[in-house]
């Protein structure tokens, strides 16, 4: 786990302005994308959806 965080002279201060500024940022950008992940998905599976009821519709009973 430490191989992954930043070291000290990379980071900054941990309780400087700019290292906070920095974490709210990552937080608005996760809240704006993740929103619209799920928004694009939700749309993905009404197609899915609609698209297997329309191929029902048109397949010939048996």
């Amino acid at each position: 786990m430490s191989l992954l965080l930043a070291c000290p002279i990379c980071f900054g201060a941990a309780d400087s302005d700019q290292v906070r500024a920095a974490k709210v940022g990552v937080l608005v950008l996760l809240g704006c994308i993740v929103p619209l992940l799920v928004a694009i998905a939700f749309i993905a599976r009404s197609w899915a959806k609609r698209a297997r009821a329309l191929a029902s519709r048109q397949s010939p009973a048996s």
